[in-house]
């Protein structure tokens, strides 16, 4: 397995130490969002991380004030020619998802800030997920005339519950890191000073855990539901292609493109 140094990537920051990568979003400037350059980079620092024999914790967070702000609605590089979300786009995602399920490393999400869209969405595909007080979790899914992606379709109802997931997915409820951790998708809430610090201790101590036990176990947790976190990946983005071809996800895009604009405009007119 490959041992070498982590790649230079534009949007995606990698750290290590003994045991650890930290693959940090940075795109701060647009709030870490997700265009389809740096869904590639996340997709190859997390194909790093995985073929990387030292590397036995993969840890995920955000540059800046957000973990990550979701999907780019805006940035045409997103957009296909019939659709408001290229293929491209959704095979890139699908092939990150599959990264993250295969893996038996621990992965760790490190929720430095508001995580709306896929920042809330993929959390269930993370072995343990750590927060800060003033993060904010959201899928506006249905908002935008889209279909529910990260397979939290599947994770968000076996981790809290049907009622749960439905407030998120099909109310668009906005949630705290604290109602989060009550209904179980976040493992615990961490203070905002030293906030990586304080996550980084947790990858220590798993780092320093016996390595085949640590392997084995993770294996054991994963038996069966690999499988269905596959099934899950295909079926929601198979679905994701059909709705971003739909007038429903054009017009509720395009009503939002146009209101990004007015408050561009009154904020000019009032310099």
């Amino acid at each position: 397995m490959s041992t070498s140094s982590p790649p230079k990537l534009e949007h995606v920051a990698i750290n290590t130490e003994e045991g650890i990568a930290i693959i940090k979003y940075n795109r701060p400037k647009s709030g870490n969002a997700l265009n389809t350059p740096t869904l590639k980079d996340i997709l190859a620092g997390l194909q790093w991380a995985e073929q990387n024999s030292n590397v036995r914790v993969i840890i995920t967070t955000g540059e800046g004030k957000f973990y990550t702000a979701g999907l780019d609605l805006l940035d045409p590089v997103n957009q296909g020619p019939d659709s408001t979300i290229s293929d491209e786009f959704i095979d890139v995602l699908s092939e990150v998802h599959k990264t993250l399920i295969n893996t038996n490393k621990v992965t760790i999400s490190a929720v430095n800030g508001p995580a709306p869209g896929w920042g809330t969405s993929s959390l269930g595909l993370s072995d343990l997920v750590y927060s800060t007080p003033d993060a904010i979790f959201f899928t506006p899914f249905v908002q935008w005339g889209l279909c529910a992606e990260g397979c939290s379709s599947h994770t968000f109802k076996s981790i809290m519950g049907r009622q749960k997931a439905s407030a998120l997915i099909l109310a668009g409820q906005r949630m705290t890191p604290q109602e989060l951790e009550s209904a179980g998708l976040v493992t615990k809430v961490l203070p905002k000073e030293d906030f990586l610090e304080k996550v980084l201790d947790v990858a220590r101590g798993a780092v320093k855990l016996p390595p085949k036990s640590l392997l084995l176990n993770k294996e054991l947790m994963m038996r069966g539901t690999r499988d269905e976190l596959l099934k899950a990946n295909e079926v929601e983005l198979q679905n994701l292609k059909e709705q971003v071809r739909g007038k429903e996800s054009k017009d509720a895009i395009r009503g939002f493109a146009e209101s990004q604009a007015k408050k561009k405009a009154q904020a000019k007119s009032k310099l």
